[in-house]
């Protein structure tokens, strides 16, 4: 799958003793198809251009139907 932008994507730590660890998480604003960079607004708010295999896609735009929202009343 091809990272879009709209995507919600993350990116893990995975040199360590565990299989997998986030390390951060964030959505694509912008694709360079001649790079194959993206640039990502991560949880920190920062945006910076990074390599497309540095994400993984946690879910594609195409595929938000719905958003699930909790609510709890007072």
């Amino acid at each position: 799958m091809h990272i879009k932008q709209g995507d919600l994507v993350a990116c893990y730590i995975t040199n360590t003793d565990q299989w997998e660890m986030l390390m951060s998480w964030g959505i694509v604003l912008e694709v360079n198809p001649n790079l194959e960079d993206v640039l990502v607004l991560d949880n920190d708010g920062r945006t910076n251009w990074w390599p497309h295999r540095r994400w993984k896609i946690l879910s594609s735009k195409k595929n938000i139907k719905h958003l699930d929202i909790e609510l709890k009343l007072a």
